[in-house]
């Protein structure tokens, strides 16, 4: 009969099935293939910039992260000899502190170092008395010293006494922060009025309630 078409087999839809199925399956390997390559090249460029850093930045030496070779190095370099160096470092709690301390001293203030070391060695807080010390010297005694006279000699014998009252002023204290912006205010507000009395009448502050306490005046 002319026009009737034949149907197609049970096992030729079958073949037909499978050879679509086997050609999905090649793409797909050959895509993921695609994407697992990709993804090797990314993560290797990715990891080249922290490789060549590593191979530019050296290493820090040991010494660097230990903190009892940092304090040694420090203090000796304030003129504080080795033996006491090591000695007052070994029994720190913090010794990076403690050199910070007589450093900041040091640096700031004509306070001799082994006087530094001595005061910040007493103090729970080396670095708060660090920051005191300094912050005095630099707002109150070096402008009260300048007002002294011309003679440079007598003056620099004047500010080095004054910074040890300094110094002793602010290891009494229990708040050393504090301490010092009394000081200073104290020193710039009121006028002639000297960095030891200044001192003092902060420190009497910290020991005796406000309504016992007199006024300051500056004799």
């Amino acid at each position: 009969m002319s026009g009737y078409t034949y149907p197609l087999t049970f096992g030729a839809s079958v073949f037909k099935i499978r050879v679509i199925s086997l050609i999905a399956n090649f793409y797909s390997l050959i895509v993921m293939q695609s994407f697992l390559n990709r993804t090797i090249r990314l993560t290797a460029i990715a990891s080249l910039p922290a490789a060549l850093l590593a191979m530019v930045i050296p290493s820090l030496p040991a010494a660097a992260h230990n903190q009892f070779d940092v304090c040694v190095e420090q203090i000796k370099e304030s003129g504080v000899p080795g033996d006491q160096a090591g000695t007052a470092c070994a029994d720190a709690i913090i010794p990076k502190e403690l050199s910070w301390c007589v450093r900041k001293i040091g640096r700031n203030t004509p306070v001799p170092a082994e006087d530094a070391l001595t005061a910040c060695y007493r103090v729970r807080r080396p670095v708060d008395l660090g920051n005191c010390v300094a912050d005095i010297y630099k707002d109150t005694v070096r402008p009260y010293v300048a007002t002294q006279g011309t003679n440079s000699e007598t003056t620099s014998e004047t500010g080095e006494s004054i910074s040890l009252l300094v110094l002793d002023s602010c290891r009494r204290s229990l708040l050393p922060g504090r301490h010092s912006e009394c000081v200073i205010a104290l020193g710039r507000r009121i006028e002639n009025a000297s960095p030891a009395k200044a001192m003092e009448a902060c420190l009497n502050a910290e020991d005796f309630p406000r309504d016992l306490f007199p006024a300051y005046t500056d004799e």
